[in-house]
């Protein structure tokens, strides 16, 4: 036999008793009585099987109990010095408005920070100008007429004509960017000309030319090679202006005009003040009547026009969704009579969250984190789990003063409410706020940030929702109690019997269905935890949730990684008519450099060869793109004098070092260079000898954004950084596209978001454990939570979810909402007493009514955005729709089911008053040594205990039983003992 130590437990409060319902405590427990104590009140020692962290833990639970109990009676006493206090924190937390920032840059938002991208643009930023604007639009033929036909063409020419001429003002700061700006001046240059190109470069924009064209002559210089190399001596290719369909016949082009930027920044916006009016106007020439041409274009600014117009759309559809939520919360918050309906309390449960969106904003632009318009979801997030905690509280004082005593009055049955009331949503909001947390501190800028607001938004709700709205349920508490009817305070109830929350309810008839008196929730969970406790019915919801848990692993293994920037377009935007153009008759390739800096270009000869030939035959490089300035300039001097002395063609290199830097400025000043003139930089301009300081070539990689998958295109970048560092150190030559900085984050997301969503539930299941502390009960919790957020991923996959960063949050948030539907279920089943199929029907009727108003409300809220524009609210129907059915469906479902099989009995007290004996807790204090003083039915189990006696011994002249026993035993026993009649005593 094992031997304990003795602990006092005269007193104590259920927390620190093990009143925890971790019923494994009682299995094999020694105890012994040693008849120290009286008949009335004497103190009963016994063994324990308790250790230090069991102690601590139990103590530190009851402290956080007493301490809300307490915060309860003084909020019950002083309800107006409470308002005043939280309203002063908000007033204070909202100062941190004035330096509230917002930023809508993609840059700035969705690009993985630290990645090999962000690197290679900061060693390009040091050198070249990287920011332009590419303007394009596309041009496809309609009523009959052939897109080769020289009216197609005239009428280009004259839509080009019209483009010549915007004259547009800068939009501000006009004294960095004075007077008129039209497309000679604001463009990029290439040269002395204009970084255009269209299908009138092969008609050289020669109006005579153009007026006098035919059908054959236009298809001529089309497949003629000759006519895509320029006076200039630049070059482009065929598939950069032609389309073609699958026959290969022609049916669309394509032409770009490129603008130089000309941006400054405001209040974390970067703003082209002559690039988006010049814009502006570009766009609605080809948005018009352009017969016989259907004209689509792709400007720069068109995408953030676009993006704000269905933003625009879906935030009024978020506003009906709030206001569903808070109709709903009026109606079912309080009862169906005119005294207690609390619709005033609704209201003060809305501004509690107004205060909390007004605080945690406040405060997190005082810390410097900036707003985008992801932020715009977390209001919505804010309303679901304070009108969760709002039914929860009210739950509570409700409970309380149903289940109390005619001398329960309000304050006592505030103080209780917020003692298991405040406990059962601190679990929620801790968890919350701590995968939150976790989250924030992830790489992606949009992501860091909207975790830190929401977190933060975590804590203020639950601050002002056992501040604010408790002070003001005590308030109302207050009114209900003095018979005056809600809203209307001046009119008093006549019934002088009522009482609240102990009479029934009368009906309301203004906005109540008066025929409708009883609340239905609680005959309707009764029955349903009946049903659900059969064998039949435990058994079908294990094999649905096996079912779930197969299809959603299935899915997440299939889940392909992906994100375009046309998702966020609302279907109806001319940016998709654009692209889809693009992806029917053109190739989707992107435009991309070699960089090359700070090396000896004489001496690495070899090595620039090595690039020329990367440029040709690289696996993800589109064959002739490329224009290798190294390339053209041995073709030059192979045949121009004095340097073509110094060219040797058997290792296609220069052999003087003064000819190579004199011959290279000589061909950058011919015809044949001129077009290379911006791509090289010399240190000295007057001294070329001295050096080449950096230079760069472009080429076009087989990938786009609107084409392929994530993975594929991170794949392809990476493929090409290879195979340029097989041909040159990567650190002297990098390969960079805009796009690449986006395409980087592909490579990290799953890794990001298997870290993010490890580390939340893992901190998420150490807070269940230390304030639940009962190992089945956590298990079950943190089981269903997992499961919850496991079947969101997976079964998203067959709504055509694909992993991007937006997922990403929306998991996250699905991982704290699934706490919020389970942890209130394992608190109640935690809190209940009796067999384990017993509890969890109990904790279904207690608080399964609030739990599911909480589901029930988010998800007719959700049900507004089934018809978003945008990709991000389209994914936020998805993604919550799926949280709330399969969190409701864990929470209230699968997890009471598991809690029967797995949560064990708690045998303090049944309800036929038999005393069941509970580990450490098994007296509560009482005087074992004097069972006669004991009721005769609660006597009949401490005999039975007495009965399995493994053996005595003499202390003080009385006897001290050394007994081994367990909670089967004791429960088995002591029911006999009841139904036999048996009251003997040892």
């Amino acid at each position: 036999m094992q031997n304990r130590k003795p602990s006092q437990l005269g007193g104590m409060s259920s927390a620190a008793a093990f009143n925890r319902g971790n019923s494994t405590y009682a299995e094999g427990v020694t105890t012994t009585t040693n008849g120290v104590g009286t008949a009335d009140g004497g103190e009963s020692k016994v063994y324990s099987n308790e250790n230090c962290l069991t102690r601590c833990v139990a103590w530190g639970l009851e402290a956080v109990e007493e301490g809300f109990g307490s915060f309860g009676k003084f909020t019950a006493r002083y309800p107006w010095t409470v308002i005043l206090v939280s309203s002063l924190i908000c007033g204070l937390c909202s100062i941190g408005f004035l330096r509230f920032e917002t930023e809508s840059r993609p840059e700035e938002l969705w690009v993985l920070q630290g990645t090999e991208a962000l690197t290679d643009e900061d060693y390009v930023s040091s050198v070249w100008n990287n920011r332009v604007r590419f303007n394009l639009y596309y041009a496809t033929a309609r009523g009959g007429v052939s897109i080769t036909s020289p009216a197609a063409i005239q009428r280009l020419y004259d839509l080009h004509q019209r483009v010549l001429v915007i004259n547009v003002s800068a939009s501000s700061n006009t004294d960095e960017f004075p007077g008129k700006w039209d497309y000679e001046r604001a463009c990029l240059r290439t040269g002395d000309t204009c970084a255009t190109t269209t299908v009138l470069d092969l008609f050289d924009y020669d109006e005579a030319v153009i007026a006098s064209l035919t059908e054959e002559e236009i298809i001529r210089r089309i497949n003629n090679d000759s006519f895509y190399v320029l006076e200039s001596g630049r070059e482009f290719s065929k598939d950069d202006i032609i389309g073609f369909d699958g026959d290969g016949n022609i049916r669309a082009y394509r032409g770009v005009y490129v603008l130089d930027e000309h941006a400054v920044e405001r209040d974390g916006e970067r703003t082209d003040v002559v690039g988006e009016p010049w814009e502006a106007e570009g766009i609605d020439i080809f948005r018009g009547d352009n017969s016989p041409l259907e004209t689509f274009p792709q400007f720069a600014s068109s995408w953030s026009e676009e993006f704000g117009r269905a933003i625009e759309q879906d935030s009024n559809s978020l506003t009906i969704a709030f206001i569903i939520i808070i109709v709903y919360l009026f109606l079912t918050l309080g009862r169906r009579d005119k005294v207690d309906c609390m619709m005033g309390l609704s209201m003060t449960a809305v501004i509690s969250i107004g205060m909390a969106l007004a605080a945690s904003w406040g405060l997190a632009s005082a810390f410097g984190e900036f707003y985008s318009p992801l932020h715009g979801i977390i209001p919505f997030l804010l309303v679901g789990l304070g009108v969760d905690d709002a039914f929860i509280l009210v739950t509570h004082y409700q409970q309380a003063l149903e289940k109390g005593d005619k001398g329960t009055g309000y304050e006592e049955a505030i103080e209780m409410a917020m003692r298991t009331g405040g406990m059962s949503i601190l679990i929620t909001s801790l968890t919350d706020f701590l995968a939150f947390a976790i989250g924030s501190t992830t790489n992606i800028p949009a992501l860091s940030s909207f975790c830190v607001y929401a977190g933060l938004g975590v804590v203020f709700d639950f601050f002002f929702q056992v501040t604010f709205f408790m002070a003001c349920l005590t308030l109302d508490a207050r009114r209900a109690h003095a018979k005056r009817l809600d809203i209307a305070l001046c009119c008093k109830d006549g019934d002088e019997v009522f009482q609240p929350y102990r009479s029934p309810a009368r009906g309301f008839c203004c906005l109540r269905c008066k025929a409708v008196k009883q609340d239905v929730s609680t005959p309707v969970f009764r029955e349903y935890g009946k049903l659900l406790m059969t064998w039949p019915a435990r058994i079908g919801v294990l094999m649905a949730f096996l079912t779930l848990i197969g299809l959603s692993s299935f899915g997440v293994n299939q889940m392909e990684t992906n994100f375009r920037a046309d998702w966020f377009l609302p279907p109806d935007s001319y940016l998709r008519d654009s692209i889809d153009v693009a992806n029917e008759f053109f190739t989707q390739t992107t435009v991309f450099d070699v960089y090359i800096k700070d090396i000896d270009y004489f001496a690495r000869q070899e090595e620039l060869n090595s690039v020329g030939r990367f440029l040709t035959s690289s696996r993800e490089v589109v064959p002739e793109t490329s224009d290798f300035w190294y390339s053209g300039y041995l073709s030059w001097a192979a045949e121009t004098q004095p340097y073509s002395s110094a060219y040797n063609a058997s290792i296609n290199a220069v052999t003087n070092a003064t000819l190579f830097y004199t011959g290279l400025q000589a061909f950058l000043n011919s015809s044949e260079g001129e077009r290379f003139g911006g791509d090289i930089q010399f240190i000295d301009d007057m001294d070329p000898v001295a050096g080449i300081f950096a230079t760069r070539s472009a080429a076009q990689i087989g990938q786009s954004e609107f084409s392929g998958t994530g993975q594929e295109r991170y794949e392809a970048m990476q493929n090409l950084r290879s195979d340029l560092s097989d041909a040159m150190n990567y650190d002297d030559a990098r390969v960079f596209a805009t796009e690449f900085i986006f395409w980087e984050r592909f490579g990290f997301i799953r890794e990001e978001l298997v870290k993010n969503l490890g580390i939340a539930l893992g901190v998420m299941a150490t807070i269940v454990f230390l304030l639940l502390y009962s190992a089945p009960v956590v298990f079950s919790v943190v089981m269903a939570i997992g499961a919850t957020v496991l079947d969101v991923f997976g079964l998203a996959y067959f709504w055509g979810v694909q992993i991007n960063f937006v997922v990403t949050i929306f998991l996250l948030i699905a991982v704290g909402l699934s706490v919020d539907y389970s942890a209130h279920i394992g608190h109640a089943f935690k809190e209940a007493r009796g067999p384990a199929d017993e509890r969890a029907r109990k904790a279904l009727l207690t608080t399964g009514p609030p739990v599911f108003n909480a589901i029930f409300s988010t998800f007719l809220a959700i049900l507004v955005l089934a018809n978003a524009q945008t990709y991000v609210f389209q994914v936020f129907f998805q993604m919550f729709t799926l949280t709330t059915v399969l969190g409701g469906f864990h929470g209230l479902v699968v997890l009471p089911v598991v809690l029967s099989f797995l949560g064990g009995d708690s045998l303090d007290e049944d309800d036929n008053g038999i005393e069941k004996f509970k580990g450490a807790a098994a007296f509560h204090g009482r005087n074992s040594a004097h069972p006669e003083s004991y009721p005769a039915k609660k006597r009949a189990g401490f005999d039975m205990w007495a009965v399995k006696g493994r053996g005595d011994s003499k202390i003080n002249g009385e006897t001290e039983m050394a007994v081994t026993v367990t909670q089967q035993e004791i429960l088995a026993e002591a029911k006999a003992g009841i139904d036999d009649g048996n009251d003997s005593q040892v």
